[in-house]
C-alpha cells in the first residue's frame, strides 16, 4: 500500500495477516487505507504549519530535577535547571486556560504555579476556592507572596509533587493542570511516549473532579487532537472540546514549541471506575 505525496512517499506493509483480522479483505483494505491515508494528511498538514513556526533550539537535559534546582527569571522566562518552565509569550494560551477552568464555577485546582499567569487569570475570573500545587519550594514561596498581595482571598499553596500532594485535597469544580517534566525519566516516559505530556494525569483528574467538573491543559498539537490522543481522554472522560489558541509568539531561540498555536483541551463527566 503506497501513498505519494508532494515532497515524501509512505509504503504500509503487513508483516503478517493477523493484522486487523479476522475481518474480511473488504473491510480490513478500507481501515488499512483509512490510516495510511491519515498519516499522510496529518504529516503534510505539518509541512504546510511549518511556514509559520519559528526555528526552535534544542533543549538541554535536565541535569537536577526541577522540584529541587534553583529558579531565575530571565527576560519574562522562567528558568529552571536549564529549562524554559514558562515564557510570558504563553498569556493568551493561560488565559484561555483559566476560562475553561471557571467556567463551572465553584472550586479550582491548579497544577503548576510557574510565573503564575494562569493563576491570575482564575483570580480575575473569581473562584470559591483557589489551590495552587508547586512543586518547586522556591517558586511555590513566590507564589505564596502572591496569595496574600493585592486583597487576594481563598488561594491555597500547597508546597511538592502532585502525586504527593493530591490525596489529601478532595475533588474540584475544575482542575487546571500546566506543569512541567521534573527529570528526563518523565520526559523520556510521559513526553516523547505519551500521547500529551498530561496523559499520565488523566486518571487522577477524573478522580479529583465532582462529577459536573472540567479538567483543562494545552496539548502541543497545532491545529487539533490526533485519534490517539482522544481515545486516551474517552478512556477517562465522557465528552471533551478542543480550542486552538491562535497568535502566539514564541521567541525564535524557544526549545520546547515553535509554533504560533496550540490546542486547549476541556474535558468534561469523569468515569468513575
Amino acid at each position: 500500500m503506497l501513498r505519494r505525496a508532494a515532497k515524501f512517499e509512505v509504503t504500509l506493509i503487513p508483516t503478517g495477516s493477523s493484522l486487523l483480522a479476522p475481518i474480511s479483505p473488504e473491510p480490513r483494505r478500507f481501515l488499512l487505507d483509512r490510516a495510511l491515508d491519515e498519516f499522510v494528511a496529518d504529516l503534510g498538514a505539518l509541512d504546510e504549519a511549518a511556514a509559520t513556526m519559528v526555528p526552535g533550539a534544542a533543549r538541554p537535559l535536565i541535569e537536577s530535577a526541577i522540584d529541587v534546582a534553583e529558579p531565575a527569571v530571565v527576560d519574562g522566562t522562567l528558568l529552571v535547571s536549564g529549562q524554559e518552565v514558562m515564557q510570558t509569550w504563553e498569556a493568551p494560551l493561560m488565559r484561555a486556560l483559566a476560562r475553561s477552568v471557571t467556567a463551572a464555577g465553584g472550586s479550582v485546582l491548579e497544577i503548576g504555579f510557574g510565573l503564575g499567569l494562569s493563576a491570575g487569570f482564575v483570580q480575575e475570573a473569581g473562584a470559591a476556592r483557589h489551590v495552587v500545587v508547586e512543586a518547586n519550594p522556591s517558586t511555590a514561596r513566590v507564589a505564596e507572596q502572591w496569595a496574600v498581595a493585592d486583597g487576594r482571598r481563598g488561594v491555597e499553596i500547597v508546597t511538592g509533587r502532585w502525586q504527593d500532594a493530591l490525596p489529601a485535597l478532595g475533588r474540584f469544580d475544575g482542575i487546571l493542570f500546566d506543569t512541567y517534566p521534573m527529570d528526563e525519566a518523565e520526559v523520556d516516559a510521559y513526553v516523547l511516549r505519551d500521547a500529551t505530556f498530561a496523559e499520565h494525569f488523566f486518571p487522577h483528574a477524573a478522580e479529583h473532579l465532582t462529577d459536573d467538573g472540567v479538567f483543562t491543559y494545552y496539548s502541543n498539537e497545532i491545529d487539533s487532537l490526533s485519534r490517539r490522543h482522544q481515545r486516551a481522554l474517552l478512556r477517562h472522560f465522557r465528552a471533551f472540546s478542543v480550542e486552538v489558541v491562535d497568535g502566539l509568539r514564541p521567541p525564535d531561540d524557544c526549545s520546547y514549541w515553535w509554533a504560533p498555536s496550540m490546542a486547549v483541551v476541556v474535558a468534561r463527566g469523569p468515569r468513575r471506575t
